[in-house]
């Protein structure tokens, strides 16, 4: 469920740092709102929500060789 509000977002080192944090957090008992996927613009990210409810984004550097289009629809959380 999105909170309806504004985005915090991060960015972290790799790829495999997305998943590693997300996974990290989510263990740590935060709320995993959308697990990491791979972007058509070339990014890993994923979405938690914080103690507050607030989304906070989770995004690796982008790379151009795994862009795709068209995109395709984000996987369902």
């Amino acid at each position: 469920m999105a909170s309806g509000r504004a985005l915090i977002g991060f960015r972290v080192a790799s790829r495999d740092a997305v998943d590693a944090t997300y996974h990290e957090l989510v263990a740590a008992g935060y709320e995993g709102r959308q697990p990491p996927y791979d972007t058509f613009w070339g990014a890993r990210y994923a979405v938690i929500a914080d103690p507050d409810g607030n989304d906070v984004g989770l995004m690796s550097p982008l790379d151009v060789s795994r862009r795709s289009w068209p995109p395709e629809p984000s996987p369902a959380p």
